[in-house]
Formats: C-alpha cells, sequence, structure tokens
C-alpha cells in the first residue's frame, strides 16, 4: 500500500427537533438544527504500523471507523487509501439475515475472483474463528462475542492492506486473544497497517506504536502511544475529581463547540496548505469543490483526479537544454533550406545558359539563311547577265553552243538551289572531336551542304557544343 491518509474530516449530523420546540421572541430557534461529531481530523499511516484510538464514549471513535472503511461519507475533507481495507466490528459488518458461512463466502468474494483462493480462505476463516456449527446459523442469533469472533476473523484472512478494528478486542475471549494477537503481529510484520480502538488502554498499548486521542470530535493528541496514553490518564483523573455541576458544566460547554462549530475555519487550514504547495487564487473555485463537494482523495496526493496542479518552474539547467535543442533544429533547417536553394540555383544557371544559346543560334540560323539566299539569287543574275553580253559577240554556232552551255549552267545552278533551299533540317550538338566530314557521313548528306546550311567556311568554324543544321 502506498499512502493511507485522511485530512481536515468533518462529519455533521441533524437533530431530530420535538413537535413542540421553543423558540427565541424573535421567532428564531434556540438550538441549532446539527451538530458537528468530527471536527477537522487528519490522520496518516504507514504500512505495518498500528494507530490507536482512545477517547470517552461519544467521542466520534466509531464514526471516524466507519468513515476510514468507506461506509460513512464525511461532510468535508479527503480520504486517501490505496488498497483493501478491512472493518471489524462487534456489532456491525454482517449481513444478519444470512448465516455466518454465507457471510464468509460473500465478503471474500469480492476481494478475490478465483475460486480456489476463495475456497482456500473460506477454510482459513472458518478454522480461525472456531465457531463450529453456529456457520450454519443465521448472525442474528450471534452473541456479541460470536459476532466479533466472525467479523474479526473475515477481517485479518480477506486480503487485506489495512484493517480496522472497533471495539471488538474487549469482547473475545482470553484463548481466543491470544490467537489473534498472534495473526495481528503477523500481519504487522508484512506490512498490514492497523486502527484500533478499545476502551481497554492494555489492548491499545499492546499492538499500537502511535495513538490518537478523540475529544469531543476534535484531535486533542496525537503521538506515540505512551505519551498519549499519559495524558489521556491525567484528564480522567482530573475529571473524577470534579464536583457534580462543574463536570456538567464542562461537558455543556464541549458539546456547546459541537453546536457552534464553523468549518470555514477548517477550509481556512486546507486553503493555506494549498497555497504552500504551489496552488494559487486561481484555482480556489477547485479547491472549494474539492474540499465540500468531490469529498474524494487528497489534491495534493493524487492531483490528476481533483485539482490540476500547476506544472513546476523548469530549472535553469533544463532551460538550456531545451535552449540548445531549439537552436540545432533551426540551424538543421536552415541548412537544409540553403542546400535547397544552392542546389534550384545551380540548376537554373545551367539551364539559363543553353536556353540563350538556343534562341540566339536558332535567330543566327534564320538571318544567316535569307541573307545566304538573297546572295545566291543575285549572283545567278549577274552570270546570266555576263554570259547574254558574251554571246552576243560570238559567231552563230558558238553563240548556240554557249548558249546551250548558259542554260544548263544556269539551270543547274537553279536545281542545286532549289534543292538546297528545299532539304529538311534538324538541329544537333557539336560534341567534342566531332569533324565535318564525320558528321556528313553520319547524317547521309555532304559537306558542301552542311557548310552551306550553316554558313560554314572551313574546318576550324565547327566548335564543341555549339548547334548546327544537318539534313534530316
Amino acid at each position: 500500500m502506498e499512502k493511507i491518509e485522511i485530512k481536515y474530516i468533518t462529519k455533521e449530523l441533524s437533530l431530530v427537533k420535538e413537535k413542540k420546540e421553543p423558540s427565541s421572541q424573535n421567532g428564531s430557534l434556540e438550538k441549532p438544527d446539527s451538530f458537528w461529531p468530527l471536527r477537522g481530523i487528519s490522520l496518516s499511516l504507514i504500512p505495518g504500523e498500528a494507530v490507536g484510538l482512545i477517547g470517552i464514549n461519544g467521542a466520534g471513535k466509531s464514526m471516524l471507523m466507519q468513515i476510514l472503511a468507506g461506509r460513512l461519507k464525511q461532510t468535508t475533507g479527503f480520504r486517501t487509501i490505496d488498497g483493501n481495507v478491512n472493518y471489524a466490528s462487534s456489532c456491525k459488518g454482517l449481513d444478519e439475515k444470512a448465516t455466518g458461512l454465507e457471510n464468509i463466502q460473500r465478503l471474500l468474494e469480492k476481494r478475490e475472483t478465483d475460486e480456489f483462493k476463495v475456497s482456500h480462505l473460506v477454510n482459513g476463516v472458518t478454522d480461525f474463528c472456531e465457531l463450529g456449527e453456529w456457520l450454519r446459523r443465521p448472525v442474528a442469533e450471534y452473541s456479541s462475542g460470536l459476532y466479533a469472533r466472525l467479523s474479526l476473523a473475515i477481517a485479518l484472512f480477506a486480503n487485506p492492506q489495512l484493517v480496522l478494528i472497533d471495539s471488538v478486542l474487549n469482547v473475545l475471549d482470553i484463548p481466543f486473544s491470544q490467537r489473534v494477537n498472534r495473526k495481528i503481529q503477523a500481519l504487522k510484520d508484512s506490512g498490514v497497517a492497523f486502527v484500533i480502538a478499545d476502551t481497554n488502554l492494555v489492548n491499545i498499548e499492546r499492538f499500537c506504536e502511535r495513538t490518537l486521542w478523540l475529544q469531543f470530535g476534535h484531535v486533542q493528541a496525537l503521538g506515540p502511544t505512551a505519551d498519549v496514553m499519559l495524558q489521556f490518564e491525567y484528564f480522567q483523573d482530573w475529571i473524577r475529581k470534579l464536583t457534580l455541576p462543574e463536570k456538567n458544566q464542562y461537558l455543556a460547554d464541549r458539546q456547546a463547540e459541537q453546536l457552534r462549530f464553523d468549518v470555514k475555519k477548517v477550509y481556512e487550514e486546507f486553503k493555506v496548505e494549498q497555497f504552500k504547495n504551489g496552488f494559487t487564487r486561481k484555482d480556489e473555485p477547485k479547491m472549494r469543490r474539492a474540499f465540500f463537494k468531490d469529498r474524494g482523495a487528497d489534491p495534493l496526493a493524487v492531483p490528476h483526479q481533483q485539482v490540476s496542479k500547476p506544472q513546476p518552474k523548469q530549472s535553469a539547467f533544463q532551460r538550456k537544454g531545451w535552449l540548445k535543442l531549439l537552436l540545432a533544429l533551426v540551424c538543421l533547417i536552415v541548412i537544409g533550406f540553403g542546400g535547397y536553394l544552392i542546389i534550384s540555383g545551380e540548376s537554373l544557371t545551367t539551364l539559363l545558359p543553353s536556353f540563350k544559346t538556343t534562341s540566339t543560334t536558332k535567330h543566327l540560323t534564320t538571318s544567316t539563311k535569307n541573307k545566304k539566299g538573297k546572295n545566291h539569287h543575285s549572283s545567278q543574275a549577274k552570270k546570266v547577265t555576263s554570259q547574254a553580253k558574251n554571246s552576243s559577240s560570238l559567231s552563230s554556232n558558238s553563240s548556240q553552243s554557249s548558249s546551250v552551255s548558259s542554260a544548263s549552267s544556269s539551270s543547274s545552278s537553279s536545281s542545286s538551289s532549289a534543292s538546297s533551299s528545299s532539304i529538311a533540317t534538324q538541329t544537333i550538338n557539336v560534341n567534342s572531336g566531332d569533324t565535318l566530314e564525320g558528321l556528313a557521313q553520319k547524317y547521309a548528306t555532304t559537306v558542301d551542304i552542311i557548310k552551306q546550311l550553316n554558313n560554314i567556311s572551313s574546318e576550324s568554324d565547327l566548335k564543341a557544343g555549339s548547334i548546327i543544321k544537318v539534313p534530316k
């Protein structure tokens, strides 16, 4: 078990009024409508520890035990108990209509799901309590001693982490008490915690390391058993020496405190504790709801169930660590983005010159072709005029042959020009080592046609990386 704790426990009970209740002159009731049998009880235990609970009759011992067991809901405060809580009493907790054996089986089946374990535990309880045939009779027929035996045996065997013994030990006979003493000590050694309420102080001294003294619903003393017992004995001696009027006045004053109790004082103590543990004014609505309405586990013990406790501030070392991690992440993003820009820039730089070169080459090729066509036609016209003038001065035979020669030359030139202009072309990139003869053989053409298409005069004009035209 990790934690056993109750804090700021209060309990308010309403008063039953008589039909003819006297009232004051202003019409208000003279007596309050309720009183507080418990007023701000806090207690914590550790595994293997036993705490005694003492006080005069009516101090609130049995009510506090029922709240610890979860059988009764407190008016305010918190109950933080992790584990099984078993409650043993000499008059409460069992189904009186059922038999003793049926009570054993029902209570053990609530704690265990394995049938083999339940059967084993049932045998252990029946052997321990030694009730014999009484186990087959209704519990309503049991005496206080038999009832206490059965209730205590179930509580000690039903897989306990906390055992509450409420006024049971004092009604046991001596042989059974000795058996119970050994069993309690064995459970304490195994880490089981105990809260023992008893009017016989010998039982408290035998088992309990610490003792809580309840006096009219509030904690009169809490500490080592020997010290608290000494204070309680002094109180008993003092009250015995009082006269009857003094005793009645003392009891009346203490009971009046239970009537006039203001629970807001306990709530203020709770708020002070919360503020010391990091809560702020913004958390006060949640704190009030947890204190007055939820009344579950302590917000400090289980913050995720009740109040969202603010996160603790990070240390300077933790903040530096997070800052370094953030800076490293930013650097990685910048480096990656920069690399992407560099790669993208190189791609653009490579593509743009090639695009410019291609467009420029196309423009130059088109203009060169146009100029070449014009020059070719003008030269042919001049040759025809010159040949016509020469042929006029020759003889008729020479004139006729010269005319035939001129006509054939003119027709061949024109056909050559027409053929060169009508050739379908394609553009290629000149690689390192390419020659005009090699390109002519590769594309099934002549060197002269390649020169004419690209306005190239010699082999030196053919450069690697340039774009030229060749026949398709």
